[in-house]
């Protein structure tokens, strides 16, 4: 599980429901349902938008980066972890602090609990910062000295926006793509050959996406609660929103690839 799953997925879990989430649980004694015919909400996204998510699923970066020596490709992927670096610590500031907003906070309890999950999500940071100083060799100066690329600014800027105006249930259907869709990169990529390991791309991106968890997690969540918020206007604005990530997610590489991120 990356760590940016981790802090995405950690909220479901949490007392201090950073998105209005409401947990899921499993009542041991309520008559099993029959599961549904139709397809999983991610399925019917991806007929949906079979071209984007297509185009995302192949995105040349990690072909390349799965294919490539470390002599070929480690620079380009450093690159790309130091925005992904950057995309984690604004992820964890703006959900701890939706958390110092949730009604539970002003309760003893609460704010307990948000403490443990500042704790976690920061640990989740000094993890990504051990990778690119110690497993990257970028000096703690360049890292204190990074900014912002546009393709990473746009993309936090949308999801924070998008987080405050809408629904909790909205907020995990745009993270549809960097949680299950990165496995099913790397599932792709692993079918595909054995690649090229002990490179950057391979040890901090491959492996961490390889192992399914997260994606059957978010996965379980929306099916779970769909019933609660499906309806045709919600399944226009869930369509609109994964197009809109998935543009974002190959964007993203798409700049790690041309090794492009200042410029607009």
């Amino acid at each position: 599980m990356t760590r940016r799953a981790a802090a995405i997925l950690g909220a479901l879990a949490s007392q201090v429901v950073l998105f209005n989430v409401e947990p899921v649980t499993l009542d041991i004694d309520r008559t099993p349902v029959l599961m549904q015919e139709a397809p999983t909400i991610i399925d019917q996204l991806i007929t949906w938008n079979q071209q984007a998510w297509d185009n995302f699923l192949n995105n040349e970066f990690c072909a390349l980066g799965y294919n490539s020596s470390a002599s070929d490709f480690n620079d380009k992927y450093r690159g790309y972890a130091e925005q992904d670096y950057l995309y984690l610590i604004e992820y964890v500031r703006f959900i701890n602090y939706r958390g110092l907003q949730e009604p539970i906070t002003h309760t003893k309890e609460g704010l307990q609990e948000l403490v443990v999950n500042v704790t976690r999500n920061v640990g989740y940071v000094n993890d990504s910062y051990d990778d690119l100083t110690t497993g990257m060799n970028v000096t703690a100066d360049d890292v204190a000295s990074l900014r912002p690329a546009p393709s990473m600014w746009g993309y936090t800027s949308w999801e924070e926006l998008s987080a405050i105006t809408d629904d909790s249930f909205s907020n995990y259907v745009r993270a549809i793509p960097c949680i299950y869709g990165w496995y099913k990169i790397a599932e792709k990529l692993q079918n595909s050959g054995p690649g090229v390991n002990n490179t950057f791309f391979y040890n901090y991106w491959f492996q961490q996406n390889i192992g399914n968890s997260s994606a059957v997690k978010i996965s379980e969540y929306l099916e779970t609660l769909r019933s609660r918020y499906e309806s045709p206007a919600n399944w226009e604005k869930w369509n609109a929103s994964f197009h809109q990530a998935l543009a974002f997610e190959s964007a993203f590489f798409q700049a790690g690839l041309r090794e492009e991120w200042y410029q607009s």
